[in-house]
């Protein structure tokens, strides 16, 4: 197939504003728009070849559409029509003249007929020169040679145009509703929208990235990877998000020596990647490797300083590393920047708890948040192992008593073989003395027996063995002594447990009164969070048109309340102009929260560029609209693109206003006079 040259004067194509007009609207709704057209005497034009309309007479020379030869209509096609035609094909138009035919082209894309591709634009382009731009008659041939590049600036143009409002393109509609069907939880539909704009142009490079994020929803990851590697082998030295993709998808499978050649072939497109350095980071986290990722989060912070993921992951290479006065200052940075952040509190409290540091104040204080933010965020395993590890620190925090050793019965035996003895004769086994205090040591496990120990015993036994042998009597009641002393030294060691029992168990009383005592703050939250519901929702403060910004901070009170009602974390995040007010966060759920005040007496609300944003490609992006008055507020919330559905926008003044209209569609129909505003 080849690419061909249509050519257009306005003077000999009047209507041609209207057919403009028809095609955006057409596309718009994801139709092509057929087209009839003189091609002269031409008669070697085949389905599928690659079509461009170009505009020409005395201004703005360039090309205005675009699209591919499509068949006629049986009943149209002139082969149908006499024998003499055969050898033309099924896209030849029954409405011909000698040596002037007609064909079908259906257009994909299309611009304003006044704001086409100059000509003399592309002939200043360093790949352009020599190329011959100005075909002598209809359906003329394009040089092969130059067909990508002029393809890929008609896509920039396009693109252009769209954003302007006064273009489309079929590709882009094709691949904006797959957006939108990933986004809204719908991959398969997402997949077949893609697929088509591939169709349409087999070198569009975001439909790839569409098709692997629509695989990577479906869990197929194996098909994710090849869809990231086609984008990449098209354009290797542009593909950053590309290599990025694929490169977290290797570091979800466990393929970090993967994952971090493509982390770096982005850094190597793009230095200051901040989230390719994070990603690096965890690969090097993963291998072990933890002095290069405290490196790789050192350049985050640089990029980034308030990336607090970085500042917490940071934090744990120091703590394996041993490295815990570094661990402990940036888990308290970390918590600074996000004081939800529970790992951090858990971590810096093993880090206080280490011998090195040994504050146990301060430990057993991080500990406790930790169980409660565990708790409240529901995760109860990782609550009950901070509780465990609590408890094991109160413990080896005792203080506790050292029991006599064995030798020291030993001692004793000899320093009273001297006294008064009744028993009868015995002749004494001396390897059963020698080994009287290992056996003791056996009997009592908590006693601490030492080679010291031992050299001592084998003195003193000695001394027994001699008197065993000169007196036998006196040696019986030695051993009867030492059996004695020894029946007295375990009933100390069991005192001494039963007293290190009684102590856990205070222990254990004082946590139960700190648990206690959390839950009570938690309930005296919670009640300070319902007086402020009731001074909000019963004794509101009337908004005041002459002064909005009270409006807006009553808004953002009420729906504050709301989510705290509902168990969320929120966190404000005005101040940073990220493009919302609000991060609320429970469990695994996580919304980005714009609030918006809008009076009784109005119809608009103020919306920044910056917002719509978030609102087309953020998906935890909701929208809380406030309107009425402060004694009876009205809040209604919206989601995705139901912005887009329920507002119009208005360009000049940014301006979100009520649509009046009942129907309601996705993509509306673009008039070239109006622009439009993504």
């Amino acid at each position: 197939m080849v690419t061909r040259i249509f050519l257009c004067n306005e003077q000999t194509e009047p209507e041609i504003r209207d057919f403009i007009r028809e095609a955006i609207a057409d596309i718009t709704e994801g139709e092509q728009y057929i087209v009839t057209w003189n091609c002269g005497n031409i008669q070697t034009l085949k389905v599928g070849d690659r079509a461009y309309f170009k505009r020409i007479g005395s201004a703005s020379q360039g090309y205005f559409a675009a699209g591919t030869v499509v068949p006629a209509d049986r009943e149209y096609q002139l082969k149908q029509k006499s024998a003499r035609y055969r050898e033309l094909s099924e896209a030849y138009d029954i409405d011909s003249q000698l040596n002037n035919f007609r064909v079908w082209v259906a257009w994909d894309a299309c611009v304003s007929f006044d704001q086409p591709l100059r000509s003399d634009y592309l002939r200043q382009l360093p790949n352009f020169q020599g190329m011959p731009l100005e075909p002598q008659s209809d359906a003329g041939v394009f040089r092969e040679e130059y067909v990508q590049m002029l393809d890929r600036e008609w896509e920039r143009h396009t693109q252009k145009a769209l954003r302007e409002g006064t273009g489309i393109s079929l590709v882009e509609v094709y691949y904006r509703w797959g957006l939108e069907d990933t986004q809204q939880g719908f991959p398969q539909d997402a997949l077949e929208s893609f697929r088509q704009a591939l169709k349409l142009n087999p070198n569009f490079i975001k439909a790839y990235l569409g098709l692997g994020d629509a695989h990577v929803s479906l869990r197929e990851y194996g098909k994710a990877v090849g869809d990231y590697g086609k984008a990449i082998s098209m354009r290797p030295d542009k593909a950053r998000l590309a290599y990025y993709k694929r490169g977290e998808i290797n570091l979800l499978l466990g393929q970090y020596q993967q994952a971090m050649a493509d982390f770096q072939a982005v850094i190597a497109i793009d230095p200051n990647y901040v989230d390719a350095h994070f990603a690096l980071g965890n690969c090097y986290f993963k291998l072990k490797s933890y002095e290069q990722a405290i490196a790789c989060y050192g350049r985050v912070l640089e990029l980034s300083p308030d990336r607090d993921a970085a500042v917490y992951r940071r934090g744990r290479s120091h703590y394996i590393l041993k490295e815990y006065q570094e661990a402990i200052r940036d888990f308290s940075h970390a918590i600074d920047l996000q004081p939800s952040n529970v790992e951090a509190y858990y971590y810096r409290g093993l880090a206080y708890s280490h011998p090195s540091i040994a504050d146990e104040t301060l430990a057993g204080d991080d500990l406790r948040k930790a169980i409660i933010l565990y708790q409240t965020q529901g995760k109860p395993d990782k609550a009950k192992k901070a509780k465990e590890f609590l408890a094991t620190m109160a413990i080896d925090f005792l203080p506790t008593t050292t029991p006599k050793s064995s030798h020291a019965l030993a001692e004793a035996i000899a320093d009273d073989r001297t006294s008064d003895r009744d028993a009868q004769p015995l002749t004494i086994n001396a390897t059963e003395v020698i080994a009287t205090p290992l056996a003791m040591s056996a009997a009592s496990p908590d006693v601490q027996y030492s080679p010291q120990d031992a050299d001592q015993d084998e003195e003193t036994s000695e001394l027994i063995i001699k008197a065993a042998i000169s007196d036998a009597e006196a040696a019986i009641s030695d051993l009867t002594e030492a059996i004695e002393k020894i029946v007295e030294v375990e009933k100390i060691v069991e005192v001494e447990k039963i007293v290190e029992v009684e102590k856990l168990v205070e222990v254990e009383k004082i946590i139960e009164v700190e648990k206690i005592i959390e839950v009570e703050k938690i309930v005296e939250i919670e009640k300070v969070v319902d007086r402020m519901v009731e001074r909000i929702v019963e004794k509101p403060i009337p908004f005041s048109i002459e002064d909005p910004s009270t409006a807006e901070k009553l808004a953002m009170i009420s729906v504050m309340a709301q989510y705290m009602r509902d168990g969320w974390m929120v966190r404000s995040v005005d101040k940073v102009q990220v493009g919302y007010d609000l991060e609320c966060s429970r469990d695994q759920e996580r919304e980005a929260v714009i609030i918006k005040s809008l009076p009784s007496d109005r119809e608009s609300f103020a919306i920044s560029a910056i917002e719509i944003e978030n609102a087309r490609t953020n998906r935890d992006f909701v929208l809380w609209v406030v309107s009425g008055s402060a004694e009876n507020p009205e809040l209604r919330c919206l989601r995705g693109r139901e912005l887009f559905e329920q507002f119009d926008l208005d360009p000049l003044a940014f301006a979100a206003r009520v649509r009046q209209a009942a129907v309601q569609l996705e993509f509306a129909p673009v008039a070239l006079e109006m622009r439009q505003f993504e």
